[in-house]
């Protein structure tokens, strides 16, 4: 176990470092001392524990080749790497392009990255014959050149859990079998709250982006794209060497690399910051602003201006998800009945009295249409978050208002007209 003393010694070493010019340099050292190698190797699985960042909520996953002894070499293969530096790295993420490269790192070096953020290590040395240890090392090596180093990163299906997963079990020749849990498994998106349940605000947006493919039950295989989940199942998962000969455990053994004291976790959101009572606040402010206007007859423009342009950006992004990204899961997604670009036409419109009638029109259509969502909520074939109910009936007050305001002023001219 790292003490403190050498924990920091050795985070003020490696912080003079630039990250990118550790992994330039260890990649070419790395192939040219491993090809080399003669004695038996010993390759394992890493599992790292989740961070307070966003991006480290469900942990990670690499490979550790070692080779013992003088003149030996301990290096951590990781496809966990990307540049934030890359040609329209944002436009390109956002849309879903998102390209993850394998780096190879000093073992050391990695091992500190995560003991100086507090997040537990385990190791899990896998029981392979030097023949297939130097199958799975060459593999890695040919997948770290830099033409074949890149590869386009899927957050459920092809991420930095699964492609050492596969990267084991092609060098094992398919042989490796898990056993699955009994019961049915939770959908991708229950498995995902689990991981970010401390984070409301992470949950709220994905709930928001993804749509209905999100909730079908998971296989054993898919939930491995969490890090936690595939140590488990490497734990109990054998090799079957032959059809008819005994299967032997995947995983020598274990052992755990470092254990904070106190392991990293993201601070709790206090209630009055969670996505459902900031939600059920802005339903609360409509509510008063719509009581407020049916009395006075009269429409608060700026105010609706402010709140349908927030609603049809957001509706921009769900489009955008939806039709012009390659996210998995983004389509369908039933959100789009209430979140939707038209709310920028109707942002416009309001301010146009020529355009009344159009607009009397559009919100008879969407509180019907909304009304009908609402009873069909139980029945949509998508989980949807609890802070969407008060969000949906915000645009329902509203556009009962309209329909209220402009049934009283025809009433009211019409008495005058008499």
């Amino acid at each position: 176990m790292l003490t403190r003393v050498r924990l920091f010694a050795a985070a003020l070493a490696v912080a003079l470092l630039p990250a990118a010019g550790i992994q330039a340099q260890t990649a070419p050292q790395a192939q040219d001392s491993m090809r080399q190698a003669q004695d038996t190797l010993q390759v394992s699985l890493l599992t790292c524990g989740p961070g307070t960042e966003v991006y480290e909520l469900f942990g990670h996953t690499a490979l550790r080749v070692r080779q013992p002894g003088p003149g030996g070499f301990d290096y951590v293969f990781n496809y966990g790497m990307f540049d934030f530096n890359a040609p329209a790295f944002v436009w390109r993420f956002t849309k879903g392009e998102t390209d993850y490269c394998l780096g190879v790192n000093d073992f050391h070096s990695f091992l500190l990255n995560y003991a100086v953020r507090e997040s537990r290590v385990d190791e899990q040395i896998l029981n392979l014959t030097p023949g297939q240890s130097r199958a799975l090392l060459d593999a890695l090596l040919e997948n770290a050149l830099p033409e074949n180093r890149v590869y386009r990163y899927n957050f459920l299906f092809d991420n930095c859990a699964t492609r050492p997963r596969n990267m084991v079990e092609a060098a094992l020749g398919g042989r490796v079998r898990y056993h699955e849990p009994e019961g049915e498994l939770p959908t991708f998106r229950r498995e995902i709250d689990r991981y970010a349940e401390r984070c409301p605000w992470l949950i709220f947006g994905i709930d928001l982006a993804l749509g209905s493919a999100l909730d079908r039950p998971m296989t054993y295989r898919e939930q491995m794209f969490g890090p936690e989940v595939l140590k488990e199942a490497f734990a109990g998962a054998e090799i079957q060497l032959t059809p008819d000969s005994a299967s032997v455990p995947l995983v020598s053994r274990t052992e755990v690399l470092y254990d904070p004291e106190n392991p990293a976790l993201p601070g709790i959101t206090p209630f009055y910051l969670t996505p459902l009572f900031v939600a059920w606040v802005l339903a609360a402010v409509v509510a008063a602003v719509s009581v407020y206007d049916m009395r006075r007859r009269r429409c608060s423009r700026v105010f609706d201006t402010v709140l349908f342009t927030a609603y049809g950006l957001g509706g921009v992004v769900v489009f955008f998800l939806m039709f012009v990204s390659v996210h998995p899961a983004t389509w369908p997604n039933y959100s789009a009945f209430w979140l939707h670009p038209l709310w920028l036409v109707a942002a416009l419109f309001i301010w146009f009295k020529s355009l009344k009638n159009s607009v009397r029109y559009y919100h008879f259509a969407n509180f019907a249409g909304l009304l009908v969502f609402m009873a069909l909520w139980p029945w949509i074939p998508q989980q949807f978050n609890a802070a969407f109910i008060p969000l949906v009936l915000v645009l329902m007050m509203r556009s009962l208002t309209y329909l209220w305001v402009a049934h009283a002023q025809r009433a009211e001219l019409n008495g005058y007209e008499k």
